[in-house]
């Protein structure tokens, strides 16, 4: 069986001099899992970052994808989602729909709001259902957490760990365990270099693996993106794993925007 969509949270542009931008990435099937019942995968998916420290930072997601299943079926998902993060990053808003063969199967509204004291925080769910909500302490939303992983790779880091909350699983957070590897130069094994806007730039390759607080011990995440991070906040070469089947988008095209300073 197939499942409805597939959420990742990507890293993207953090705020400057990192790069508002919008990825375009071309999608075929790396490899699945016989259970998944999946012999085959094509489809698309578009990153579009923008905002300021001011007004704050947007972050639209959409992937499409059509699945080849067993007995010649396929099927078509498409999720779609969009994150207003506050400049300070104590205010999150989340929306996300998700469809199956252009078939509405999923939709979640929802806002949270952390502590000035780092001592947590608070959300509410508007949709499917009404709920009120809490974050634990130490909690990190999802601008914040990628301009880390950026900062700890320009400082030579190697590991991260960060209690994440994204919305995207309803009111539960996450822990995001990030390796970063040795710094690439610019042209030196990257396949997307020959785009304008990466060209010339060093990367990372980075691996971030996603587990269930209750289950941060277990060896398998519930999900894990890697790809090679840019020094402006792009994300090229990639692959996305849920489990039953791994995703393998290519950078095909990138443009950058400028982000107005904040005053």
């Amino acid at each position: 069986m197939v499942a409805t969509g597939v959420c990742f949270t990507l890293p993207v542009a953090a705020a400057s001099p990192l790069a508002a931008h919008r990825a375009v990435y071309d999608i075929s099937l790396k490899s699945a899992e016989d259970r998944s019942g999946i012999s085959g995968a094509k489809g698309r998916m578009v990153i579009e970052f923008s905002g300021d420290g001011c007004e704050g930072w947007t972050v639209n997601f959409r992937m499409m994808n059509q699945f080849f299943l067993a007995g010649g079926k396929s099927r078509v998902l498409d999720s779609r989602s969009s994150m207003w993060e506050s400049g300070n990053s104590d205010q999150l808003r989340y929306v996300q729909r998700q469809f199956v063969d252009s078939k509405l199967q999923e939709e979640k509204e929802l806002r949270a709001k952390l502590a000035s004291d780092n001592t947590g925080g608070s959300g509410a769910i508007t949709k499917p259902n009404e709920e009120i909500f809490s974050l634990p302490e130490g909690v990190t939303f999802p601008v914040d957490h990628q301009l880390k992983i950026v900062r700890a790779a320009e400082a030579g880091e190697s590991r991260d760990e960060t209690l994440l909350y994204d919305g995207s699983d309803g009111a539960k957070p996450a822990i995001a365990i990030t390796f970063i590897g040795t710094r690439r130069d610019a042209g030196e094994d990257q396949t997307d270099a020959k785009l304008k806007d990466v060209n010339g730039l060093h990367g990372w390759p980075v691996s971030i693996s996603y587990f269930k607080p209750d289950k941060r011990d277990q060896e398998t995440p519930e999900y894990q993106v890697s790809m090679v991070l840019y020094e402006n906040g792009v994300s090229g070469e990639m692959s996305l794993n849920n489990g039953e089947f791994v995703l393998d988008p290519k950078l095909t095209d990138n443009k950058l925007h400028e982000i107005n300073p904040c005053k």
